[in-house]
């Protein structure tokens, strides 16, 4: 009898564990992570990031998918709607508020407590990840802007350190700016002032002080018509306006388009990302010629932060093992090697000061400028202003001369205040 009863306990055993092993062999991680501008380098921290997790958890598999920015959005939503979201996911950090407020994102708070490394991570990003106090996201990466500039056309004109000022940022603007053939025509520009992109435009209001919106108890409230925030884009505004160091057709310029004019030798100075860095190296007639500076500022250093955060779905029936995978995402190691691949930085403060970035003269400018990061609202309501360019429109209206500065932010601030659901009654 003893026997039997051994036999059946044995048995029993090993059809649980069978069972077990069945069941974690059927577990399948969902990720999906944006495209980047390296998908050879991004693909391949993956399949060793992959690989390591597996290994420790036998049976397991990760599919990661790789979406596009552009439709991105909406592909996340019809995937809630269908009850098909991933169980992690890279968001942009002005979408994290939108989906938490909607009761997509699972609160990660109570993790990150028992992981013990919250307090490294960078406080910007943490500030877009948190919706009514809860935190709805990791900060897996980060980029800000900085100040590119021909360091050989500097010397010609005798000028020997980048200005700190924003008074002297515009004089040597001015000197910059010149016909350099004689043909009576300006053909080298000092900065280019543009009236399309807001992530150069808009943090010169932290840098006179202001804000752009401010959280009350009534809610959110748009403060761009503030005379801190007037005066800050004003004094932007008048580069192209008044001191004329920016090509006409800059009013419609984006990105791409003052890239374009650096490569070509027509801008001396433009603000932009850390991932021009291996880019300019790379292009013969750059790589002596440019150097990096942080953005000159008004009253205070600030920096705007972008990048992505790391979320997992409230649908997800893998929470536990989707946390794991996050855990292994945030070591150092593949924080690291993803920095690497996309040229970003990590969301972790203390791998800020590593090596890699502390003794690299373009980089350490970037990272420099992360302890005064900024973000913009951390509002569920913020993407329906970027995407109805209410911030655009204001600066193309003041730097078109169709509106004063003082109409210009009053009209925008009105807009904004509508889609906040803000009223003083």
């Amino acid at each position: 009898m003893l026997r039997k009863r051994t036999l059946l306990l044995v048995l029993l055993s090993i059809a649980l564990l069978t069972g077990l092993t069945i069941q974690a062999a059927n577990q399948t991680l969902e990720v999906w992570i944006m495209q980047t501008g390296n998908p050879a380098g991004a693909e391949k921290m993956f399949a060793e990031l992959n690989k390591e997790f597996t290994k420790a958890h036998r049976g397991v598999k990760v599919n990661v998918s790789w979406i596009p920015w552009t439709g991105a959005q909406q592909k996340f939503l019809t995937s809630i709607v269908g009850g098909m979201a991933p169980d992690l996911a890279e968001l942009g950090t002005t979408w994290n508020p939108d989906f938490a407020a909607m009761g997509a994102l699972e609160d990660l708070g109570p993790y990150v407590e028992k992981w013990g490394h919250g307090a490294d991570l960078l406080p910007a990003l943490v500030e877009s990840a948190t919706y009514e106090e809860k935190l709805y996201g990791i900060p897996w990466y980060a980029g800000n802007r900085s100040v590119y500039y021909r360091k050989d056309w500097f010397a010609k004109e005798g000028i020997k350190e980048f200005p700190t000022t924003w008074e002297g940022f515009v004089e040597v603007a001015k000197r910059l700016t010149k016909d350099t053939d004689g043909d009576g025509k300006i053909d080298q520009y000092g900065f280019s002032v543009n009236g399309a992109s807001q992530h150069e435009f808009m943090p010169m209001i932290w840098r006179n002080g202001g804000e752009i919106a401010v959280n009350t108890d009534k809610g959110w409230k748009a403060t761009i018509d503030t005379p801190e925030a007037r005066e800050a884009l004003q004094k932007f505004a008048d580069l192209y306006l008044t001191h004329g160091v920016s090509q006409e057709g800059s009013i419609t310029w984006n990105v791409l388009s003052s890239r374009k004019a650096f490569e070509t030798g027509t801008q001396a100075m433009i603000i932009d990302v850390a991932p021009l860095v291996p880019k300019f190296l790379a292009n013969p007639n750059l790589k002596d010629n440019f150097a990096v500076a942080p953005v000159p500022y008004f009253k205070e250093p600030a920096s705007f932060i972008g990048g992505s955060n790391m979320v997992m779905f409230t649908q997800s029936k893998r929470k536990a093992l989707a946390w794991e995978y996050l855990e292994l995402l945030m070591t150092a190691k593949y924080q690291m090697a993803w920095a690497d691949a996309v040229s970003f930085f990590p969301g972790r403060v203390s791998l800020l000061e590593d090596s890699k970035f502390s003794n690299d003269p373009y980089l350490s400018v970037f990272t420099g400028q992360m302890k005064d990061g900024r973000v913009y609202p951390a509002n569920p309501q913020w993407g329906q202003i970027e995407n109805a360019r209410v911030l655009l429109k204001m600066m193309q209206q003041i730097m078109m001369e169709k509106m004063t500065v003082e109409t210009a932010t009053t009209e925008a601030a009105k807009t904004m205040n509508i889609i906040f659901g803000y009223s003083e009654d």
